[in-house]
């Protein structure tokens, strides 16, 4: 028996959010640091084409979540405190029984809601680099231009450290859940066989 686990907007959404972060994370170290023979004004345009539709696919889910009403699906919230001991005793193998949180567990929602902020995050501070006009001005709170580098900087770093912990969770958890994400649907078989 198939079951849609992730309906195609959510897939639409985390493939697109799965591409420009991988994107974003290797053109800004690029940016930071450049080597070879690459353009360095095509990289920082393409960089920025691709952090705007970042930020929209952001929008757009947060859209999504909100008119469907299933963010609580994604967002850690106060409800999901309790959860926390049983996720991490599953997590560091200390127990075998694995709790059902529903679609996702209280460690995939901190994580979410934590690639979300830090997107937003991203977004705000990229504001003075669109309007070079008010740069003083939008960058000042932020730590200046430098600041907002070392902001930028410690967003890549945090991806670059929680992709991979989100790779493994997905790919030793339950293989069945990645397949949905390909095609939406997940192989359950009915109780009682």
């Amino acid at each position: 028996m198939k079951l849609l686990l992730h309906p195609l907007p959510v897939r639409i959404f985390h493939w697109i959010m799965a591409l420009t972060i991988s994107y974003l994370v290797a053109t800004g170290l690029y940016l930071h640091d450049p080597w070879g023979t690459l353009s360095y004004g095509v990289m920082r345009k393409t960089h920025t084409i691709a952090g705007i539709i970042l930020v929209l696919n952001l929008w757009g889910q947060i859209y999504y979540y909100l008119v469907t009403g299933k963010y609580t699906e994604i967002l850690f919230t106060p409800h999901d405190f309790p959860n926390l001991r049983s996720f991490f005793r599953y997590a560091l193998f200390i127990t075998e029984h694995h709790p059902n949180y529903g679609r996702y567990n209280p460690g995939q929602k901190v994580l979410f809601t934590c690639w979300g902020l830090a997107a937003l995050l991203a977004g705000a501070a990229a504001l003075p680099y669109f309007f070079p006009e008010y740069a003083d001005w939008l960058s000042r709170p932020l730590g200046g231009l430098g600041g907002i580098r070392i902001i930028f900087y410690g967003i890549a770093m945090f991806f670059l450290a929680t992709i991979p912990l989100h790779l493994y969770l997905a790919l030793t958890e339950e293989p069945a859940k990645l397949q949905a994400m390909f095609s939406g649907y997940i192989n359950k078989e009915p109780k009682g066989k």
